[in-house]
């Protein structure tokens, strides 16, 4: 399945076109004429963020005031931690250094503990890219795809196991889906997503997610081929509710499962935990953000360089399975999806320590 084309793009791109005149009118006093910007991705090469951050720096160089130059900076380590604290450490508020953030970075800031020494809450975000997830099992456990509840009691009656890359990470969205759900399953941790599909078609995991990105680019010509079948997916976060991917229109949210399955709503403290790791993980699964203390006008610069690429055709082309086609956020909007992503509620943070002591001998 191909997601829908261009009106959700197109919508995403008429919405920064109305406040692009008005953001580069503010933005005139900034001036990086003759610098050069250091883009932090505290991630891999290859990785998700880490494309995602190449992808927009020659566009960056295009639209941000003086052209100057941006370069990227690897510093993988401790799930994003090593490089978020060196982002913290270094950069000043003078727009001459940037970092790209993910899922995993707002993952650091609730688990990081004391190995964090970042505030993603102080940072000034420039944007943030939404990303759906979407579930899918290999064909062997007996899944279909056009009965969900039939695909989920096919589930239920089996023990599945799942892949990730280690416990305090974004696939814990995941994992307390399958909880919620009332799955018997095994978490098998050191598996980046492309080991984890090889691992399926090995007969050796029976169940993976991708984003919207990698599902489209990665998990298509298995989906094709019947091998693998798509379920569900952890929907969008619209307000207090979930709702459909709009991506995915047709797969049924996690939410929908399980009020079907039990006659009511999910609710709860582990429901909240849940809701808080779908909007880190989907609403806010990818961006750029300035240091604590960026001036306004700086900030402003950045969203309109942004909102610009969005608008260019040539990006529009090579970034469209990468950035997705979800409505993008920016500036205030921007730091207000962060907030709600890692604002968890006292109650929420203590269930979420003594779930990682208890589940996973980690303490947060």
């Amino acid at each position: 399945m191909k997601p829908l084309g261009s009106m959700l793009w197109g919508a995403a791109v008429l919405a920064a076109a109305s406040l692009s005149s008005l953001s580069g009118a503010r933005a005139q006093a900034v001036d990086f004429k003759g610098e050069t910007i250091e883009l932090i991705a505290p991630y891999t090469e290859g990785g998700g963020a880490d494309v995602y951050a190449r992808m927009f720096i020659p566009y960056l160089q295009k639209y941000l005031p003086g052209n100057p130059k941006v370069i990227i900076r690897n510093l993988p380590g401790g799930a994003s931690i090593l490089g978020n604290n060196k982002f913290q450490a270094t950069a000043k508020p003078d727009g001459k250094m940037l970092v790209v953030t993910s899922s995993s970075t707002l993952v650091a800031q609730l688990l990081g503990g004391k190995k964090r020494q970042f505030d993603v809450l102080k940072w000034r975000q420039v944007n943030v890219s939404p990303q759906g997830t979407v579930i899918y099992a290999t064909s062997k456990t007996g899944v279909t795809g056009k009965d969900m509840m039939a695909d989920l009691e096919k589930l239920r009656g089996q023990k599945i196991r799942y892949g990730a890359k280690q416990p305090d990470a974004g696939e814990l969205r995941n994992i307390f889906a399958f909880d919620l759900l009332g799955l018997n399953h095994e978490t098998i941790f050191g598996l980046a997503r492309g080991e984890v599909r090889q691992a399926m078609l090995r007969g050796e995991l029976e169940i993976n997610h991708d984003t919207a990105e990698s599902f489209n680019s990665s998990a298509q010509s298995f989906i094709k081929s019947g091998e693998f079948v798509p379920l569900w997916t952890l929907g969008m976060p619209k307000g207090e509710d979930i709702v459909r991917d709009p991506v995915f229109p047709d797969y049924p949210t996690i939410n929908e499962l399980y009020e079907k399955a039990n006659g009511k709503p999910p609710a709860g403290t582990e429901y909240e935990a849940f809701k808080a790791f779908v909007n880190l993980g989907v609403a806010a699964s990818k961006g750029f953000a300035l240091p604590e203390g960026t001036p306004d006008n700086i900030r402003e610069a950045y969203v309109d360089a942004v909102k610009k690429t969005l608008d260019d055709p040539d990006f529009r082309k090579l970034a469209s399975d990468e950035v997705g086609q979800y409505p993008q956020l920016f500036g205030d909007d921007a730091d207000f999806a962060i907030k709600k992503a890692v604002g968890l509620s006292p109650e929420v943070s203590d269930w979420l320590k003594q779930y990682m002591l208890k589940k996973y001998d980690l303490a947060i």
